[in-house]
């Protein structure tokens, strides 16, 4: 009885998202890997979700980057699990959404000289500076590019605050802050709060600056890196960014710098220094409205090589089409990629890519193979397995502009970005707590686990921009992007805390982010039984939860659906 009514849901589904049904060839395991009909217990059991994740982190996969060979093995893996699970293609009669995009990749040591009163000096590559060009462009050279400092990097016209007023960036190379003014700006502080206080905006986020960068005409871009602003090491840096590039094939016109790139804090500092100007000065200026963006008698020279090509790296979309509202969707989503190969470790130079993200991923096939299970619901719900989150949340990006169900019929969306591996928490985070009517409907179903529902512990890091969600966020789709707490029922705050610095310390976008059968996945069981209890609840219902009106994306989401 079910697969006759997924064969004619899919019917009615494919045809309200303009897709036409085909059977695509069953995709060969990967060598060495369980299949989709072997794998170890129950849909949401810890045993298959560790199962998943040691397949998806292992070396076999190389640490899963777009366009690859492991790319080729990951997306073969969860078509087969999608299928698996009974879900219908949901892309075009394919499992797969082909996003076309360029794919950089730097050549030997890119040169960072920068000159002044005391004359010219060479920074070295990976220690002092990483730098890239996300334009395809074989060699980029810059020369006698004077430097600015332009504070934050924001321009935000709803909130009176321009970082760039009265400067021409043409030819120039801009200085730029991490994170948002207010992220150390005392209470009491004349622009405190401006910037939603400790929260990051996305004014924040080095994807915004270099867009703002490239938008006012900058030939070059750099961040100064420091650790606690960044909410993560100049290790992390090094691995993340000196490996191949990637960005959405754009348009000609699309406004990006020559160069991006950061600089390490004592690079920024001898920067400074040599400009004769206080660098603890010019940053707390910076964070006060009306800021205007400095000179610093420098210039800088860039010679970078680059290999530029055009290439597909792919979006995994399944879909189980709703009984009698096939055309309305929830939709489930996780990132599947990650670094590849990156900066060795004890001569390990294979970035698995463990926790982040084959936890999500295994999240998102054992919700597949959950609904599967229990049966179609009133609405369709989409499975979405996004490329390129690394990238910049390419992936994700290009999805929005090409959903498989329309963003305004696209009713609510769950990410899942790193998951718990040190067993139940009696918390749950909510990352972005406050902008989504979903909170609502987590926290009552947390109730029946009695557990509490958090917002974030940090959300100076701007996790909230930070995954794929916010790509959703951004066409109007309320989103809800919660996790495990830190208050663990095996050694409480102190031990959840502990665990997950140490985490970003030691193994955040490095080798070492790789599985390890101790790991307890009875709490991500615990937030995957959540995640299913609020998506069917919506799935199966007819409300439309709704952004809170204080959140950004409220009134995006108020004209999507034409109120």
């Amino acid at each position: 009885m079910r697969s006759i009514l997924l064969a004619a849901g899919a019917a009615l589904a494919l045809a309200a998202c303009g897709t036409t049904a085909t059977t695509p060839v069953e995709p060969e395991p990967p060598r060495g890997s369980i299949t989709a009909q072997e794998v170890a217990g129950p849909p949401l059991s810890t045993a298959a979700l560790a199962q998943h994740i040691r397949v998806l982190s292992s070396d076999a996969f190389e640490g899963r980057e777009p366009s690859s060979r492991g790319e080729k093995l990951t997306t073969d893996y969860i078509t087969a699990q999608f299928r698996a699970a009974g879900l219908q293609p949901g892309w075009n009669g394919s499992f797969l959404q082909p996003v076309p995009l360029v794919e950089a990749s730097v050549r030997g040591e890119p040169l960072l000289s920068i000159s002044g009163a005391d004359g010219a000096k060479t920074y070295t590559f990976r220690n002092q500076h990483v730098i890239w060009t996300k334009r395809p462009a074989p060699v980029v050279e810059v020369a006698n590019a004077p430097l600015v400092f332009v504070g934050y990097g924001v321009n935000a016209p709803e909130l009176g605050w321009n970082d760039y007023a009265g400067v021409d960036m043409r030819g120039k190379i801009a200085v730029i802050l991490v994170n948002d003014p207010d992220f150390e700006t005392p209470e009491g502080h004349p622009t405190s709060g401006k910037f939603g206080g400790k929260a990051m905006t996305y004014y924040g986020r080095w994807t915004y600056k270099y867009e703002e960068a490239g938008r006012q005409g900058a030939i070059g871009a750099l961040i100064i890196h420091e650790t606690a602003p960044a909410a993560y090491p100049w290790a992390v840096v090094q691995s993340s960014w000196t490996g191949p590039q990637f960005d959405l094939k754009r348009g000609a016109g699309a406004d990006r710098a020559q160069f991006e790139g950061w600089i390490h804090t004592s690079t920024a500092a001898d920067l400074f220094q040599r400009a004769g100007l206080n660098f603890a000065e010019l940053k707390a200026v910076a964070q006060r409205q009306g800021f205007r963006s400095r000179p610093m008698n420098l210039s800088g020279g860039v010679r970078l090589e680059t290999d530029v090509k055009e290439t597909i790296s792919n979006n995994v979309v399944g879909i189980l089409p709703g009984r009698s509202a096939p055309g309305e969707a929830v939709l489930y989503g996780a990132h599947w990629d990650h670094l590849g190969r990156c900066t060795p470790v004890n001569g390990d130079d294979i970035c698995n890519g463990a926790l982040d993200n084959a936890t999500g991923t295994a999240g998102l096939i054992e919700l597949a193979r959950h609904y599967g299970a229990e049966g179609p619901a009133r609405r369709s719900v989409v499975f979405v397995a996004f490329t390129a989150e690394e990238q910049g949340l390419l992936g994700s990006e290009f999805y929005a502009q090409n959903p498989a169900v329309p963003a305004n019929k696209t009713v609510a969306a769950v990410n899942m970005d790193g998951a718990l591996i040190y067993g139940p928490t009696r918390d749950v985070i909510v990352v972005g707590y406050g902008k989504s009517e979903l909170e609502d409907m987590l926290v009552l179903a947390a109730q029946g686990q009695n557990r509490v529902v958090r917002g974030e512990a940090h959300p100076e890091r701007g996790s909230f921009y930070r995954s794929d969600h916010f790509n959703l966020a951004k066409v109007g789709i309320p989103v809800l992007y919660a996790q495990g707490g830190q208050d663990l029922v095996n050694g409480g705050v102190e031990r959840g805390r502990a665990l997950g610095d140490a985490f970003i310390a030691d193994r955040y976008h490095k080798p070492t982010d790789e599985y390890d059968p101790s790991w307890d996945l009875s709490g991500q069981k615990q937030d995957l039984e959540l995640f299913y209890q609020v998506g069917r609840t919506v799935a199966d219902g007819s409300q439309w939860p709704n952004w809170k009106p204080t959140a950004e994306f409220y009134p995006i989401r108020q004209r999507s659906l034409g109120r």
